[in-house]
């Protein structure tokens, strides 16, 4: 029994349980493709889908809150809704971005993973931007705290990708 509670501590403490453990805003019957709790608040993001999930079928919705207390939830409809969300991926030895955006409401939405192994130490930064209406719009910046899930770049067959964002080098294919 000691032993479990190790293993579980460890899993915790790694990032690797929390979403399974019931802390997301996702259901047990969706997977969870980004979620964590924001740095100085009681409310977090999650990024639910259905299982299955492809280009065709199923639904991928955004939500953030608390459990039980979900203040938005993108897109209410969930037929056709992975279209509604467009994925910007970066990566090169040592560095990995992700990016998935959504708008609502004339705010962009923009959940992000970055991680920059060349710097020392390395830096790992997840959250949300959300940028204001109109071209002066203020973003701001919601970090997560210290555990989270995330699996963006899960998402590539998935959603469309984002021809504007700078981290699609090349372009979309």
């Amino acid at each position: 029994m000691a032993m479990k509670r190790v293993a579980l501590r460890w899993l915790v403490l790694w990032g690797m349980v929390g979403p399974a453990m019931g802390a997301s805003l996702c259901g047990s019957d969706e997977e969870v493709f980004f979620d964590c709790p924001l740095k100085g608040s009681a409310k977090r993001v999650s990024l639910c889908g259905s299982r299955p999930l492809t280009s065709d079928s199923g639904y991928l919705q955004y939500r953030f809150g608390r459990p039980g207390a979900i203040e938005l939830e993108f897109p209410r409809e969930r037929a056709g809704s992975p279209r509604q969300f467009q994925l910007a991926h970066y990566i090169r030895p040592q560095v990995d971005r992700s990016e998935l955006a959504f708008s609502n409401g004339g705010y962009r939405y923009a959940l992000y993973d970055d991680y920059d192994g060349e710097q020392k130490p390395a830096r790992r930064e997840r959250g949300i931007s959300v940028t204001g209406p109109g071209d002066t719009g203020k973003t701001v910046d919601l970090v997560c705290g210290n555990v989270s899930a995330s699996r963006l770049a899960a998402l590539a067959t998935v959603v469309p990708c984002d021809p504007d964002n700078a981290l699609n080098i090349g372009g979309c294919e």
